[in-house]
């Protein structure tokens, strides 16, 4: 006694509420999700400023040798200028550079990054949905096969009550030795389904620790009901309510179609850009330069920089061929766009057909789940009752176990199908949230 006290304190209860709530916090695939819409959104400012001026700075301090002994000419070679003579020199400048006119190529290139950011917000609520689809159904799974387990581990006990009794009968000579036998046959059979459920139930656990990253013990946890009561469940006016707002269940109003609608207009922005890479660059280039020189003092050097000069520069830059190569990116881009266009085809189609199947399993539970209730009770009532009579003889209690076999075997299926219907009911609570916010 003292040891069964002890297991059942330190048994774990697990409900539904609780597990989705941890499996949201600790999604590895929603915290990517959160960094990359902060990512995005440092992508609009990375745009921004594009339409602002560049101002950079250098400074340069250097020892010249001519090896010639001066009977070089003064030579210029690009930017840099060689003198027939040993000196110092220190020099610094000051510039500025503004892109002046670029025929729309930056300001399509931050249409580009707003659209990123807000696709990447519809990605994150697309995550958030699609994780809660994943943690009912993992849930469900889980809650069936220990609802299961505990009802074979019932369903055991009563055929090893019923192999004893058969074994009394078969001493006083009422039945043969084949029917202890199949009794015996059919407990063995049990138990191996026992330990596969528990096996099956153990690897469900480690899915669930997944995602909450938690550790949960077969032997100690209790999964809990789905509770109709919970406000994360269901909504207040239940599955009436739901059944009424089926109509706004549409591919067009949920997150996937707004983000292929995104990735195409991103495609099309790019295709733009592309076809106005090879226009004129208009540039403006402004430079403010000081410069000192001695012959023989680094310091004098520095102490003479009084040569400065400021100059701006307005210049067009254009592309006149590049072995076609923009031409072929055009080309690609366009491309692009049609494949995204398919690829938003495919994907409204196969949530129509998951909407539909959702809907109809969501019709069939508010139909069903009255009914399967009123059973359930039924089928709990008559199990009480018979744990209450008193047997007479062998037979009696014999007839008794069989019928009580075949009330743990329906009360088996009921439970399974009220989990099926509470999670098909779930999963349009979740779809119905998702689509009345893109409303």
């Amino acid at each position: 006694m003292l040891v069964l006290l002890c297991s059942q304190a330190v048994c774990e209860e697990l409900s539904f509420e609780e597990f989705l709530n941890s499996g949201l916090e600790h999604s590895y695939q929603l915290k990517k999700a959160v960094l990359d819409k902060s990512i995005s959104q440092k992508g609009i400012g990375e745009a921004r400023s594009e339409y602002l001026p560049t101002l950079s700075a250098y400074a340069v301090s250097e020892r010249y040798n001519d090896l010639t002994d001066g009977r070089a000419q003064i030579t210029a070679i690009g930017n840099e200028i060689f003198l027939n003579r040993n000196y110092y020199q220190d020099a610094a400048a000051l510039m500025l550079t503004y892109n002046v006119f670029d025929f729309g190529i930056r300001r399509r290139q931050l249409d580009i990054a707003k659209a990123d950011f807000t696709q990447k917000e519809y990605i994150l609520e697309k995550d958030t949905s699609d994780l809660k689809l994943d943690l009912v159904d993992l849930y469900a799974q889980t809650l069936s096969l220990y609802k299961e387990i505990n009802i074979k581990k019932n369903v055991l006990d009563v055929h090893k009550e019923l192999n004893e009794i058969s074994k009394r009968l078969k001493e006083a000579g009422k039945i043969s030795e084949i029917d202890v036998i199949d009794s015996e046959i059919q407990i063995s059979e049990l138990k191996t389904q026992i330990e596969d459920l528990s096996n099956n139930f153990s690897k469900k656990l480690i899915d669930m620790s997944f995602y909450t990253n938690k550790e949960y013990s077969a032997d100690s946890i209790q999964i809990k009901d789905f509770s109709k009561d919970d406000n994360t469940f269901m909504p207040q006016n239940g599955v009436a309510k739901l059944s009424a707002e089926v109509i706004t269940l549409t591919p067009e109003n949920s997150p996937d179609n707004f983000i292929y609608d995104l990735e195409i207009l991103k495609k099309k922005k790019e295709y733009e850009i592309q076809k106005r890479y090879n226009y004129p660059k208009i540039k403006l280039d402004s430079r403010y330069s000081l410069y000192g020189s001695d012959t023989n003092s680094l310091l004098d050097a520095f102490s003479d920089v009084s040569q400065r000069s400021f100059s701006v520069r307005l210049t067009a830059t254009m592309t006149l061929f590049d072995g076609l190569k923009n031409r072929n990116k055009i080309a690609k881009a366009k491309y692009e766009i049609e494949k995204a266009k398919i690829e938003k085809e495919q994907k409204m189609a196969e949530l129509k057909v998951k909407y539909e199947q959702i809907q109809l399993d969501a019709k069939n539970a508010a139909a069903q789940e009255e009914n399967i209730v009123k059973t359930l009770a039924l089928v709990n009532k008559n199990l009480n009752l018979m744990e209450r009579l008193n047997f007479n003889g062998l037979s009696d209690k014999s007839e008794c176990l069989k019928r009580k076999l075949t009330l743990l075997n329906k009360k088996l299926d009921l439970e399974e199908n009220q989990i099926k219907l509470q999670t098909s009911q779930y999963k349009l609570k979740v779809l119905c949230d998702k689509n009345k916010e893109n409303i």
